[in-house]
Formats: structure tokens, C-alpha cells, sequence
């Protein structure tokens, strides 16, 4: 009878009780269902708003001229500026304006995986900038003196970069370098409206 006994006990323990099967049944974790949707894939550049971009930041091949590409942006610009000068004065100041923006947005995209800001290829800032100075010029004025003392004084604010100029070349972002050429195309303009005044007094132009 003891060993009977003993044999039941041991059958007892080897089976799993209930409660115990149904514990582990309990315990037993689910697979995680995530309520979040998944995260959708980066989106590429656009490739035609990057050729764009490409375009107008460094005119096409120009910007890649091996010597000197920002004084070929601004030659660029002393054609452009004669023939709008037989135009009003606010359509020239518009026409600034539209090239400034696409300027901006141009050298955003083309600049934005590269680790230089302000690369020498991208010369839409100096045909920017050329410009602005001949807009206190008269239409009779401009012609070859006139354009080539507009052209040597922007040159020379956008080279040695004094006060507000630094200022805006240090920044190495879109804005700073677009904007470090339109303050030396305003420097150079506001001598070329008092070469203008002279011109005007002694010459009675």
C-alpha cells in the first residue's frame, strides 16, 4: 500500500495541474501589434528642380570657369543692365528683385548637400549684385565709361568686403550669399550716384 501510494503521489506531480496550465497559458505574451504607421520613405531631390537649380546658381558652365567665375557673373551682368536701362527704372529694380529670389532658392538646393555654403562655381550672387549699382544711372550715362567704373567699384566692394559685406560673407548660408553681393552692389552704387552728380553739375548732362 505505501508503494501504492508513493506512485500516486509521483503520477501528481509529473501531470501539470490545471490551474498551473492555465497560468502558463495566461503568461504567454501576444505579439506586439504597433499602432503607429509606418514611417514613410525620404523622398528623393527632384532631379529636374535640381538641374534647375544647377543652372541658375552658376549659370550653366560658367561658374566653373577656372579663373576668376565671379568676375564672369559679373560681366554676365553689364549686358543685361544696357539693354534694361532703355526700360524704367522699376522694371529694372523688379527684374533685380525676381533674379534675387531664384538666386536664393537656387543656391539653397544646390548648396544644401554639399559641407562648403558658399562654393566659387555658384555666381548668380554677383550677376545680382553688378546690377544694382546702375540703377541710379541715367539711360544717357550709361554707356562704356560709366559701365566699366560701375563694373571696377563692385569688384572692389565684393573683394575686399568692408563692414556690412564681411558681415554677410561670414554667415555661409543662402541668404549670406546673395546678400554680401547686393550690399556691395549698394556701396558701389551709392559712389556711382555721386560720380553721376558731378558728371551732371560740371558736364550739364
Amino acid at each position: 500500500m505505501a508503494k501504492k501510494t508513493k506512485k500516486k503521489k509521483a503520477a501528481k506531480k509529473a501531470t501539470p495541474s490545471k490551474k498551473s496550465a492555465a497560468k502558463k497559458v495566461v503568461v504567454s505574451k501576444a505579439p506586439v501589434v504597433s499602432n503607429k504607421a509606418p514611417a514613410a520613405p525620404k523622398k528623393k531631390n527632384n532631379f529636374s528642380l535640381s538641374v534647375g537649380s544647377w543652372h541658375i546658381a552658376t549659370l550653366g558652365p560658367l561658374g566653373y570657369f577656372p579663373k576668376g567665375p565671379g568676375t564672369i557673373g559679373s560681366l554676365v551682368a553689364l549686358p543685361v543692365v544696357y539693354l534694361l536701362s532703355y526700360l524704367s527704372a522699376p522694371f529694372l529694380w523688379f527684374t533685380i528683385f525676381i533674379l534675387f529670389l531664384l538666386g536664393l532658392l537656387a543656391v539653397q538646393q544646390f548648396t544644401q548637400d554639399k559641407t562648403e555654403k558658399d562654393p566659387s562655381c555658384v555666381i548668380i550672387d554677383e550677376v545680382v549684385g553688378q546690377m544694382i549699382p546702375f540703377v541710379v544711372v541715367l539711360p544717357e550715362l550709361m554707356h562704356g565709361p560709366m559701365l566699366l567704373v560701375g563694373f571696377l567699384l563692385f569688384r572692389f566692394f565684393d573683394i575686399f568686403k568692408f563692414g556690412a559685406v564681411a558681415f554677410w560673407d561670414r554667415k555661409k548660408t543662402p541668404m549670406g550669399v546673395m546678400m554680401d553681393d547686393v550690399t556691395a552692389g549698394i556701396f558701389a552704387g551709392f559712389i556711382m550716384a555721386m560720380i553721376q552728380i558731378v558728371i551732371v553739375e560740371f558736364w550739364g548732362m
